[in-house]
């Protein structure tokens, strides 16, 4: 290594820091995103909206995490020459020592799970919330089609096409 390996060592461990400090908010994130799911299967559109902001919270916190992984990679390419826009987990464990190098390749495996995990928990929702809107659709669709088609009977009432009588009351 170079005279520069403390600023590498520095990085990497910031790095390291960094990365687990993103996985613990993408793990708070995917406990957020399986609490809209149920909320979505409930029906709790208060909880939905309550637990989307307390992702945007989240968000939030892992943009600001980003620029600190990038500092750590910044100063791990002065230290190294590793370029920080192309860098591979791997790369970067290479000029690393080989306790840190280890440690930050755990880092990324689990980071990479609990991404993976929220990842497919938000798909899940996603087509959960557009089943939803369909099945609405459907619904208001099938409403206006009956309210169209409504006539009046031979004693005056309402009734709607095929016999069923309309309650325009409401």
């Amino acid at each position: 290594m170079t005279s520069l390996a403390p600023d590498a060592t520095e990085g990497g461990q910031a790095l390291a820091a960094v990365m687990d400090q993103q996985r613990e908010m993408t793990h708070r994130l995917l406990e957020v995103a399986r609490r809209q799911q149920q909320a979505i299967v409930q029906g709790d559109v208060e909880e939905l909206t309550a637990s989307v902001e307390e992702s945007q919270v989240f968000l939030e916190h892992l943009q600001a995490l980003e620029t600190e992984r990038m500092t750590a990679l910044v100063a791990i390419s002065m230290a190294t020459g590793v370029d920080p826009d192309t860098a591979t987990l791997a790369q970067i464990a290479g000029v690393l020592p080989p306790g840190l190098a280890e440690m930050l390749k755990r880092a990324g495996e689990v980071l990479r799970v609990e991404a993976t995990a929220l990842h497919e928990t938000q798909e899940v929702n996603q087509r959960l919330l557009e089943s939803s809107r369909a099945l609405v659709d459907r619904w208001v669709n099938y409403l206006r089609s009956v309210l169209a088609g409504g006539m009046y009977t031979p004693v005056g009432g309402t009734a709607a096409n095929g016999g069923r009588t309309l309650d325009r009351s409401a």
